[in-house]
C-alpha cells in the first residue's frame, strides 16, 4: 500500500458509491456514518478505500488500540490466538486469559482495598453493570431488576461475548 494520501477518483469513487447503495437498501440507517469512505484495508495509520484511493485515518474507531491498522506484533496475537480458541464467553465458563488479566489489573489499581474488575462489551453494558453494583453493595445481596430473557437481559446480567 502507498504510504501517502493519493485520491484517484471524484470522492466517493465508482465502486463505493455502488456499495454504498446497497448498503441503504439492506443496512439499518442507525448506522450513523458521517463520510462515505468504504475501506479495503489499512496499514498503521494508513487506510485504502474500494476505489484505490489512500487516505490519512485520523479516525480512533471502536473497540481498537494506538497500534495503527494490522501491526505485525497485533496481528501475531490474533493468529496464535485463532489457533487455540476464537470465542470464549467469560460470563459461562472460566477462561484462564481473562482470569490472569483480572488479576493484573486489579494489581494496577490504586488503594490497598481489595480489588475486582468487570469485563464488558460497550459504555452501555458498564453503566449498567455501574448501577446494578451500586445496588447490590447496598443490599449485600443480588436483585435483578429485569426478569431473565426480559428486554435488554443480557446486559442487566452482565453477558459478555468476547474472543481473548
Amino acid at each position: 500500500m502507498k504510504k501517502s494520501p493519493s485520491v484517484k477518483t471524484a470522492l466517493p469513487g465508482p465502486r463505493a458509491k455502488a456499495l454504498i447503495k446497497l448498503d441503504k437498501t439492506y443496512v439499518s440507517p442507525s448506522y450513523t456514518r458521517v463520510y462515505p469512505l468504504v475501506a479495503e484495508k489499512a496499514e498503521g495509520l494508513w487506510v485504502q478505500d474500494v476505489d484505490g484511493n489512500v487516505f490519512l485515518d485520523f479516525t480512533a474507531g471502536i473497540a481498537v488500540n494506538a497500534t495503527g491498522h494490522c501491526h505485525p506484533q497485533v496481528v501475531k496475537a490474533i493468529q496464535d490466538q485463532a489457533e487455540k480458541l476464537l470465542h470464549m464467553s467469560g460470563t459461562d465458563f472460566y477462561y484462564k486469559p481473562q482470569i490472569m488479566l483480572a488479576d493484573k489489573l486489579g494489581s494496577l489499581a490504586p488503594g490497598k482495598r481489595k480489588k475486582r474488575v468487570y469485563f464488558g462489551n460497550s459504555g452501555a453494558e458498564a453503566v449498567e453493570a455501574a448501577f446494578k453494583l451500586a445496588r447490590w453493595s447496598r443490599t449485600a445481596k443480588p436483585k435483578n431488576p429485569l426478569p431473565i430473557g426480559g428486554p435488554r437481559s443480557s446486559a442487566i446480567h452482565l453477558k459478555k461475548d468476547c474472543c481473548c
